[in-house]
């Protein structure tokens, strides 16, 4: 949101050249300043002739051809540095979500398909905005449809985002352990995981701090709304009452969210989508996620997303499921299965990085119940976990599948939003796990089925 915008000149010119008419042959109203922007494009506020509020996306003018040359400039350097095999296939991946995310009829396509196959079961929970595509009631009838390559016209939620419930959480955190927010922020963003001061006690906590439940979460509600309300009195009693300024700490906080129930609800849909429809977005951070009037939660962004297989779905299933049961044994074959790939086959490393990319991450419980089976000592630090994954003091990483990367970054996000929620530390692996075995299940009857049928 923080990316700098397109001046309203240019984007009208975008916007007219692409629809082949003026604005006010579309829009009642247009806002000029962009509600948000990104790399790719930047978001306005519009209101059709027939009253309908939408949200335009306008992508930057130039910025595919930019994209592509700097993914082939380090293209042409993996390859200098002799690394080019190695990461080939998350290469392809890239260019592939490059080529859906500079064409926004793609992503009108996909925003329909994950609509209807997400809508239907969850539609109490989540609102998921619809294109202004030939299929929409509010779609001009002088033009075919309001999505082009270059813009992106679509139903528009009202609510707000959910990192404004965030943001007072990391605060109270932080200051519980003597730090600032962005302090903590700065510290887990560091890009050399050996570099994060894991002496700091905010990152200790952090990286120890389990699963939060529900009743916990609901708690944490009722003590913050008790403190406003007693906040409020006091307030009102010394401004009508004494007249007086009332002291800061008297100024309401934002009341949490059940951030435990929100975070399974996002790793459900998100499970649903990976195993029962193979598409699913792989981005799906807080920025994406607004929470609405009426309480659902508004998920909106489909430029980024990854489509699997039914022969991929299989053995990333069990290997969930492997994950979540604890069953070591049955970890490293279904990692290969899924196209891992190192140097010497070593299942040590297969097991560690499985743990780390779809479990908790480095989480010390998962850490120490593995470490004496790969020969890692016990309460590891970051640096000496870092060793044995990129070190090669277990085995050389050879071939990591995009559709892997995808997920992996898809099951970290949501568990980091997971975290900023309050819902503490969440198992990736152990959220999909009902999906896994839903999967596993018709895969079997599916078998089954054909059998019986010869």
């Amino acid at each position: 949101d923080q990316c700098p915008r397109e001046e309203f000149p240019v984007v009208k010119h975008i916007i007219e050249e692409e629809f082949g008419c003026p604005l006010s042959a579309v829009f009642a109203s247009f806002d000029k300043d962009a509600i948000a922007a990104a790399s790719v494009g930047q978001v306005h506020f519009a209101t059709l002739l027939d009253g309908a509020k939408v949200a335009v996306k306008v992508q930057y003018p130039e910025v595919e051809r930019f994209f592509t040359v700097d993914v082939q400039a380090v293209s042409f350097a993996m390859q200098l540095a002799g690394m080019h095999g190695k990461v080939k296939e998350v290469f392809k991946t890239m260019q592939s979500q490059f080529q859906h995310e500079f064409d926004y009829l793609q992503e009108a396509l996909v925003m329909r398909e994950i609509a209807d196959n997400v809508l239907p079961i969850y539609g109490e929970k989540v609102a998921i905005p619809l294109p202004i595509d030939e299929r929409h009631s509010s779609c001009p009838r002088n033009l075919q449809s309001l999505c082009t390559r270059k813009v992106l016209t679509m139903e528009r939620l009202e609510g707000v985002p959910v990192k404004k419930y965030m943001e007072p959480l990391m605060e109270m955190f932080a200051k519980h352990y003597g730090t600032t927010a962005e302090e903590l922020k700065q510290i887990m963003n560091t890009k050399d995981p050996s570099k994060i001061d894991t002496q700091n006690k905010a990152v200790q906590a952090a990286m120890n701090m389990g699963e939060v439940s529900e009743s916990k979460s609901r708690l944490l509600i009722c003590t913050v709304g008790a403190r406003n309300l007693v906040a409020t009195l006091v307030r009102g009693c010394m401004a009508g009452c004494f007249h007086i300024p009332p002291p800061a700490w008297t100024r309401p906080q934002t009341v949490p969210l059940n951030g435990p129930r929100l975070s399974r609800l996002l790793f459900d849909i998100h499970g649903h989508q990976i195993f029962q429809n193979g598409l699913f977005n792989s981005d799906p951070h807080a920025g994406n996620v607004l929470v609405l009037p009426d309480g659902r939660l508004g998920l909106i962004d489909y430029g980024a997303v990854t489509r699997l297989s039914e022969e991929q779905r299989t053995p990333l299933a069990e290997l969930f499921v492997a994950i979540a049961d604890e069953d070591d044994d049955a970890v490293a074959p279904a990692f290969f299965k899924c196209g891992f790939r190192s140097k010497r086959s070593d299942w040590r490393l297969a097991l560690l990085l499985a743990h780390v990319f779809f479990n908790r991450g480095p989480f010390p419980y998962d850490m120490n119940r593995i470490a004496p089976k790969i020969g890692m000592p016990q309460n590891a630090d970051i640096k000496t976990l870092d060793s044995y994954i990129r070190g090669r003091k277990l085995d050389v990483i050879e071939e990591f599948p995009g559709h892997l990367v995808m997920l992996q970054r898809c099951s970290m996000v949501l568990s980091g939003l997971g975290m900023e929620l309050g819902a503490g530390r969440l198992s990736a692996a152990g959220m999909f796990k009902q999906h896994a075995l839903k999967w596993l299940r018709q895969q079997r009857e599916h078998t089954q089925s054909h059998v019986l049928e010869r």
